[in-house]
């Protein structure tokens, strides 16, 4: 086992360049096929590294080391799977082609008797075995999980040539089989390091990409300088420019001690620190800074986002920012959000947007149906904003929130005397104080039959009187509605047909979270980011924990998705690494195991499929569960479990 030590750097062509760090995870026979290609390889820009061990020998901690120093790793057979599982970089498994299979099988033939092809955890292609039937070669496909499973498998089977990989030559070999061993092909190899160096190139190019956008964008747009590793500036704004006073063709490439002589970067460069703020002279003024560190996957310094301002234009924003904060105070009753707010590309929920944008520019009263959590009041407030009234008054108030005679008092306001305790001058109800804007009524199937009636005058004369009140008032309100019931379902005596046509009169329905294809990855997404804090800014959503959020069935839609997100975040915080396999474990915790367990069996129609091949394949992906473990949970036996899923492996 070599070891691959810092990481070096060499003249290419295109100038200097960090070498690329590729580790090979080998054992036995594939060990010396791998060196045997390694001798023979010639490039400069790689350093190799390799570690020998069988499945969770290669995690003991001198070999975790190595593999987790390198950019890319390269295994075959259950080594690949296993390191793809434990460690975080990318794995690239030494692929065994059909034409390997076939020669193998070939040669297992010429031994005499019946072979069989051992695979791990998958069968063997499709194509292979169509191509087996076409030429008359009756050979069977043991496909195992682990070492117990690979023994029983053999010992049941009637073949007598075992043709697999080294772990199950050896099972086979002690179980008195002939045997055959499949290993890649010396050209399969030289391919794969190939591919391992031009994918840690690119991910290389795409660190660094995103690394400097992450950093402007946790910045003002004010004057920006990125710096890499070297305190070297690579990128600027305009405004840096301006800051700067120095042309920008000489900007580019500059050392930041020859621009900002006073801002130093050494206990960021030297020391640990992530964040800083200084205030510095330059050109006689007084300019405020923001450095933020950059880190490269081994949270060694690699660069700096550094943003500027001048000092006086700071102050004037936080005094402008507190002046305007004061006006929307006293003005209240705002419309926080728009269209723009809504996050999904669905076409459900586009379609939604689009119905809801066309019934903005109306005046009529607006109905929305959705169930809890789906997000009825900002699309009230968008519809409001993308209305002729969106300069005035948006008032929300939830039917179900307030007792009648309270609510009664809230909505139509009261005069002075019209009961003990109200107070001196009587006060305004929110017709009066939306009026010429918007009122929304969430939860209206929660309205009692009382307050419907006098509901209902409302919106045919358009005038309301106070409690206690003898004076008509005129009010010009715009209604919009919200229940996640069945109106039209509900008996005429819960709820009056009259006054749900007189809201009903544009309707919209707002989709179920389940309903919008691939939207919840997105939103959970966005308020991953959101909620994410700088110990995991740089950890992104796996596809196996976009697998989960797309077999949940949400029935508390987004208001649920949010609260498994900060879920997430907590766990995701407390754990000291992320991989992909915490990353998913993560997420399993943060839905509930049980729930979607019962979401995925429900999915797959358990009750009346009983245990399916995708049911089973959904189940070993999810929660990386072995047979066992499944056949426990889905109450069946093994053996009942095997015979489910036999057309699968054949």
């Amino acid at each position: 086992m070599r070891g691959a030590g810092d990481s070096k750097a060499v003249q290419t062509g295109k100038g200097e360049r960090r070498m690329i760090r590729i580790c090979c995870i080998t054992y036995k026979d594939v060990d010396r096929l791998v060196r045997e290609a390694l001798e023979s390889y010639q490039d400069k820009e790689v350093e190799f590294s390799i570690v020998e061990g069988l499945r969770t020998e290669i995690l003991e901690e001198e070999k975790r080391k190595v593999i987790e120093g390198a950019d890319v790793a390269i295994a075959a057979g259950a080594n690949a799977q296993i390191a793809a599982a434990a460690f975080q970089i990318p794995v690239l498994q030494l692929r065994i082609t059909d034409f390997d299979y076939l020669t193998a099988v070939e040669q297992g033939l010429k031994l005499g008797g019946a072979p069989a092809v051992v695979t791990y955890q998958q069968p063997i292609s499709k194509s292979m075995k169509e191509y087996l039937q076409i030429i008359g070669r009756e050979v069977e496909n043991i496909v195992y999980e682990d070492t117990e499973e690979l023994q029983e498998a053999l010992s049941d089977s009637r073949a007598d040539v075992i043709i697999g990989a080294t772990h199950a030559v050896e099972v086979g070999k002690r179980l008195g089989r002939k045997t055959v061993l499949l290993y890649p092909s010396f050209a399969c190899i030289l391919d794969t390091i190939a591919e391992a160096k031009n994918l840690a190139r690119e991910l290389e190019k795409e660190r660094n990409k995103n690394q400097y956008i992450n950093g402007l964008l946790h910045c003002s747009v004010n004057g920006i300088f990125l710096v890499d590793s070297l305190c070297r500036v690579i990128d600027f704004n305009q405004k840096a420019v301006e800051l700067a006073a120095i042309e920008r063709e000489k900007l580019k490439y500059s050392y930041l001690d020859q621009i900002l002589p006073n801002l130093k970067l050494n206990e960021f460069v030297w020391g640990s620190a992530q964040e800083a703020l200084r205030i510095i002279r330059l050109g006689g003024k007084e300019m405020f800074c923001n450095i933020v560190r950059l880190d490269n996957r081994r949270s060694q310094f690699d660069g700096a986002v550094i943003m500027m301002y001048y000092l006086d234009e700071l102050k004037h924003q936080i005094r402008q920012g507190e002046k305007e904060e004061r006006q929307r105070k006293e003005k209240g009753f705002k419309a926080k959000r728009n269209f723009s707010d809504i996050i999904g590309s669905s076409l459900a929920i586009r379609r939604c947007i689009e119905d809801a944008r066309f019934y903005a520019e109306s005046e009529s009263n607006l109905m929305v149906y959705g169930e809890t959590g789906t997000g009825k009041e900002i699309f009230a407030q968008s519809v409001h904003n993308q209305s002729r009234r969106k300069n005035e008054a948006f008032i929300a108030v939830n039917c179900a929130a307030l007792p009648e005679n309270l609510l009664e008092t809230e909505l139509f306001g009261y005069d002075e005397g019209a009961f003990t305790g109200g107070r001196k001058g009587g006060k305004k109800g929110l017709f009066e104080l939306a009026d010429h804007g918007t009122l929304f009524l969430d939860e209206i199937g929660e309205l009692s039959p009382g307050l419907q009636s006098r509901l209902l005058r409302v919106l045919q004369e358009k005038e309301i009187m106070h409690v206690g009140g003898q004076r008509i008032i005129p009010v010009d309100v715009r209604i919009i509605a919200a229940t996640n019931k069945g109106l039209e379902q509900m008996d005429a005596s819960a709820f009056r047909r009259d006054l749900l046509y007189r809201l009903n009169v544009l309707e919209l329905n707002i989709p179920p979270l389940r309903e919008r294809e691939n939207d919840v990855a997105e939103l959970f997404d966005f308020y991953y980011k959101k909620k994410r804090d700088m110990s995991i800014h740089q950890v992104e959503l796996t596809e196996g924990a976009k697998e989960i959020l797309k077999l949940y069935h949400w029935p508390g839609n987004i208001r649920e998705l949010q609260n498994v997100c900060e879920r997430f975040c907590l766990y995701l915080k407390q754990s000291a690494r992320c991989s992909d396999a915490l990353i998913r474990k993560c997420m399993i915790r943060a839905v509930g195991e049980e729930r979607l367990k019962n979401n995925i069996l429900e999915s797959y129609d358990f009750r009346e499929k009983g245990a399916t091949p995708e049911l089973v394949g959904a189940l070993k992906r999810i929660f990386s569960y072995n047979r066992e473990q499944i056949a426990k949970l889905l109450g069946i036996s093994r053996t009942t479990l095997w015979r489910a899923t036999k057309g699968e492996q054949e």
